[in-house]
């Protein structure tokens, strides 16, 4: 089959230009892929989401331990006994230490 020199001038430069086309995409990201710095910040960005989502559920237990507080009464009593100690007038408080167990041999 013959093909004009003319065609296949521009073939051959189509294919290369698509050639270096897809190199200039394809091979930095793959350099930007092994890069250490790049992993090592990947390895933050994972710390940080796993902190994030435990501060969310710590900040969410304190909002309702905060709105337990605003509107239930034995939460704020039993808040009141823990933190502070407090009792009634005629109760007795009795405080148990607990035996300490030595790991000796």
């Amino acid at each position: 089959m013959y093909v004009r020199p003319a065609f296949r001038r521009w073939g051959i430069r189509c294919g290369l230009a698509l050639a270096i086309a897809i190199a200039i995409g394809y091979v930095p990201g793959q350099v930007a892929r092994r890069d250490p710095r790049a992993a090592k910040l990947e390895a933050q960005i994972e710390e940080l989401t796993v902190e994030g989502r435990e501060l969310a559920a710590r900040n969410a237990a304190l909002r309702r331990e905060i709105a337990a507080l605003r509107s239930d009464i034995g939460a704020i009593e039993n808040r009141a006994r823990a933190d502070l100690g407090m009792v009634y007038p005629d109760e007795i408080v009795l405080r148990l230490e607990r035996p300490q167990v030595s790991e000796a041999p």
